[in-house]
């Protein structure tokens, strides 16, 4: 009995030494920390005062795909869109949030603010349902069918993200084939990196580009702005002159009175005397327009006085990027009465 009376007394006394310790180590965590303490680590005890943010990466999706439940069993929808003949239950809430064209339509005075069904004109009902998808998916399918098509649709309604796309994928997939086309597709929708970076291209590939359907299309002014510009990369004037003459012949009749406008712009003064002589002062495009005719006389009088050509430069003398800049004229050098040619 002695011996259990005794083990119960230690066992007392252990229990006191453990709420002791527990006392201790609710205190130590309980009282103000210093800043030292404060500053943390994670391995000691946490404070109470401290925050922690969960943040669910997944949340955005899930939500998406909620909406995208309720869009498609026609839940809560307040708005029908129609496009091409086809119709879209929506939830304006969805549109404002993907689109500022949708959002100054819901949340300014405009009659369709209040509206329920709301017709988008110049859309096909294919591409809206593409775009529509987009909104409650995130995702969308791009190709060359309907690439253009999907610009045009998201310039409109300001759906920057898939214009985006569609620039880059136009960009990945841009060949001299196809150039032209697309550099005059990114212009008249105000895509202005695509713009630039296609104009590079043709400029870069020039001699190329220039044998296909889509140069010969080419407006007057256009086709200047390609001519005029110092990055034309060709290995001889003769080159630009060749191709401007497949744009006058592929509409003579109907061409004829702009191709002086575009003739200006051959630097006729780099080309070789024997190629004005025997190739482009035949030309009949040449012969009956005085204005050509003084632009070969300009590069006849730049050829012939040599010694002159400081006083003769025009911008028709400036040369290209692509010449490595450097041009090898033959110059006679004047010492005395010896005359010499190098």
């Amino acid at each position: 009995m002695a011996s259990g009376d005794g083990s119960g007394a230690n066992d007392n006394i252990a229990l006191l030494a453990d709420n002791e310790e527990i006392m201790r180590y609710v205190s130590a965590i309980s009282r103000p920390r210093t800043g030292s303490e404060s500053s943390g680590s994670l391995h000691g005890p946490i404070s109470i005062d401290e925050e922690y943010k969960f943040t669910e990466i997944s949340h955005p999706a899930q939500v998406l795909t909620g909406l995208n439940h309720l869009r498609n069993s026609q839940h809560f929808c307040d708005v029908v869109l129609t496009a091409g003949g086809q119709e879209f239950n929506c939830h304006k809430i969805v549109l404002a949030s993907f689109s500022p064209y949708f959002h100054a339509m819901f949340t300014g005075n405009l009659v369709e603010s209040t509206q329920q069904r709301i017709t988008i004109n110049d859309i096909e009902g294919s591409i809206m349902e593409f775009l529509v998808n987009y909104a409650y998916t995130s995702e969308i399918m791009i190709n060359k069918q309907n690439v253009q098509a999907l610009l045009s649709a998201s310039n409109l309604l300001e759906i920057l993200p898939v214009k985006e796309a569609c620039g880059q994928y136009l960009e990945h997939n841009m060949d001299v084939t196809n150039c032209i086309g697309i550099h005059c597709f990114a212009e008249a929708h105000a895509c202005i990196e695509l713009q630039q970076k296609s104009k590079d291209y043709i400029l870069q590939h020039y001699s190329n580009v220039s044998l296909h359907e889509e140069y010969l299309q080419l407006s007057r002014d256009k086709l200047i702005e390609f001519l005029k510009d110092d990055s034309l990369n060709v290995c001889s004037e003769e080159v630009v002159y060749h191709s401007s003459v497949r744009w006058l012949d592929f509409d003579s009749e109907g061409r004829k009175s702009d191709f002086e406008k575009v003739l200006e712009h051959v630097r006729l003064p780099l080309i070789s005397p024997y190629f004005l002589y025997d190739v482009i002062e035949k030309q009949e495009a040449v012969c009956v327009s005085d204005k050509c005719k003084e632009l070969v006389d300009e590069a006849k009088t730049y050829q012939l006085l040599q010694d002159r050509r400081t006083e003769l430069q025009t911008v028709r003398t400036h040369l290209r990027k692509s010449y490595g800049g450097y041009f090898i004229y033959s110059v006679r050098i004047i010492l005395d009465d010896l005359y010499i040619t190098v």
